[in-house]
This record gives C-alpha cells, structure tokens and sequence, in this order.
C-alpha cells in the first residue's frame, strides 16, 4: 500500500523571511561560541575554494563548523530553536502541518540546514522526519564538512527520491510547500506543489504551470 507524504521546506517558507542557519550563526556569536578563529579558518576555506560560489561552497561545507564538540551543538541549536525560531515559524504553516498529520500522512522537513535546529523543529511541530544537511565528525567533533549531499537543487530532488522509495510514498498523490525557484525540481515531483511564499521566478513558474500560491506568515 503506497504512503502519502506532505513535504515541508523549511527556510522562507515554514519560517517566513529568514533561514534557520542564519538565526543559529546569530545565536552562536551571542553566545561567544564563533569568534576570531572560525572567521580566519572560514575565509582560509574560502581562499583555497577561490571565491568562485561563496555562499555556495559555505553552505556546502561548513567551515565555520570544524573542532566543535558535536554534543555541545546538539545543546546550542535546542537553545537556539526555542528562543529564536520557534517563535518565528509561521502560524499558518504550523497549522498546515497539523492538519497533514491529522491526515494520517507522513510529515517531512527537507531542508540545506543544520540537524541541530531542524530535530527541534520537528519534535515541536510533530513531524516525523528530517532530511538535511549532515555535518560530517571525528572523534565526536564536527570537521567543517558535510557527509553526504547538501539538500540543494538536484541533489534535495534526488534524496527525495530515495526517501520515496524506501518509505514506499507515493509522490504523485503527495504534497511539497518550498518557496524558491531552485526547488522547481523537487515540486515537479510532487502530484500537489505549493508554492508558499514564492520569489519572483518561482511565482512566475507557478503562474505558467498553474501551480497554487500561498503566503505563509
């Protein structure tokens, strides 16, 4: 018996305006835990990379990651989700949520962030789970670089796929809310994509293919 799934991004889209990574940044050099060493070994990274794809390769990597104690992360982003973006996530998109798993479907956050505010997340909203980028460690410390593909593109549409096809979810009767146009591959997937939020080029491939659009806030 096939599964039905309702597929959730996560930055500007259950959380209107901003990223989850970015408030996490932001609660970690509150807290003192960033300082002078992770700015000199995040642009020594970006000096090897070349400045091609800044933004890019930072998200893909994770520089400013590498040493932490993997536990200690685990503690900051609970803090961090509970102070600083749990009280930002749409309420409209809390309600959507809900009413999915009320359904009886499978509730997945697909997201390029961090597990350490996205867990949170999903144990507040009840979702079941997560799909996102995967610091890589050693010896329980985190080395700055992901394991596995960063959720991004192609790569959030292939794993995807083969979350589809091990938990026997039928994509053409699910749903998928994302908000940018580098997620038009991922709704193509979907029989119901929702276009939550939509920047100028994804509402104009949501105006041509007659795709839903609706502002989470």
């Amino acid at each position: 018996m096939s599964v039905i799934a309702a597929v959730f991004d996560v930055d500007r889209t259950l959380l209107p305006d901003t990223t989850a990574e970015r408030l996490f940044l932001r609660f970690l050099l509150r807290e003192r835990v960033l300082g002078a060493r992770v700015a000199a070994e995040t642009l020594r990274f970006l000096a090897v990379s070349g400045w091609r794809h800044p933004v890019r390769d930072l998200r893909a990597h994770r520089p400013w990651l590498r040493g932490q104690q993997e536990a200690t992360m685990v503690a900051l982003g609970a803090r961090c989700f509970e102070e600083m973006i749990g009280p930002r996530l749409a309420k409209r998109g809390i309600e959507r949520v809900r009413d999915h798993i009320q359904e009886g479907h499978q509730t997945v956050l697909l997201s390029g962030s961090l597990p350490y505010v996205l867990q949170p997340m999903a144990r507040m909203l009840g979702v079941r789970h997560v799909i996102c980028s995967q610091p890589a460690t050693r010896n329980a410390r985190l080395t700055g670089r992901l394991a596995g593909l960063h959720p991004y593109g192609a790569a959030k549409a292939l794993l995807i796929r083969r979350f589809a096809e091990a938990a026997q979810i039928d994509l053409k009767q699910s749903f998928c809310y994302a908000d940018h146009h580098t997620d038009e591959v991922v709704l193509r997937l979907f029989g119901h994509p929702v276009c939550i939020n939509p920047n100028d080029r994804l509402y104009s491939i949501a105006q041509r293919l007659g795709w839903p659009v609706e502002e989470f806030r």
